[in-house]
């Protein structure tokens, strides 16, 4: 009987190759493609939301006092808003993904040497 050994790398090295640890770079390109997507979906008055927003490794935060409420009930009122026909409003990473999520797959795929079928 013949057999046939084969030497693989270790999964965390597998993965750091390609850049895929735990808060590495895929997961850095990840959350900024994820806030530089989601920004014309946040809700805009003056910009202080969106261009406060404080970008982690594993997350997205936005600061102001006024986010959460923004977040859940925002109404799309205003001029680019989701009731006159805009993408602003609540729930803007969620909507962001629901529209451009294969686009975020795809671009994060390229970046880390992979394909999406």
């Amino acid at each position: 009987m013949a057999y046939i050994k084969i030497k693989l790398d270790a999964s965390d090295k597998i993965l750091l190759k390609r850049s895929l640890n735990r808060n590495g770079k895929a997961q850095q390109f990840f959350t900024g493609e994820v806030k530089r997507l989601s920004d014309p979906y946040v809700p805009f008055q003056n910009g202080l939301l969106k261009n406060t927003a404080r970008v982690f490794p594993n997350r997205i935060e936005y600061i102001q006092p006024y986010a959460k409420s923004n977040y859940y009930g925002n109404k799309g009122k205003g001029t680019q808003g989701t009731e006159n026909g805009g993408l602003r409003g609540k729930y803007w990473d969620k909507r962001m993904m629901a529209d451009r999520g294969k686009e975020v797959v795809r671009s994060v795929a390229k970046f880390a040497g992979g394909k999406v079928k």
